[in-house]
């Protein structure tokens, strides 16, 4: 009897290879933002907003939070879209000359 598709300890390095890899992308993603730093309140604070009626641990969002790119990376970017363009702009030239 004859075994259909691939065997089982391919799929498993495949599988783990995928994983690795997913993993290593999302970290290098993930590097080039800059996240919102968590400062927790301190106890004398709680404790006032008990006494005031207020619940402390209301999350308020601000204007000024937002996910940015870090400086290097924004700068990476940016180059690799103007190389990009030159090299479009020198493709269309080339084929405008060719004509």
């Amino acid at each position: 009897m004859r075994s259909h598709g691939s065997p089982m300890s391919h799929k498993i390095i495949v599988g783990l290879i995928a994983t690795f890899l997913g993993g290593y992308v999302t970290y290098k993603t993930g590097s080039d933002f800059e996240f919102v730093k968590f400062e927790p309140r301190r106890e004398e604070e709680i404790e006032k907003l008990k006494k005031d009626g207020k619940n402390p641990f209301e999350v308020k969002f601000l204007d000024q939070v937002s996910l940015n790119l870090k400086p290097e990376a924004e700068a990476r970017i940016l180059k690799k879209m103007k190389e990009e363009q030159e090299r479009k702009l020198a493709l269309e030239k080339e084929q405008t000359n060719g004509n």
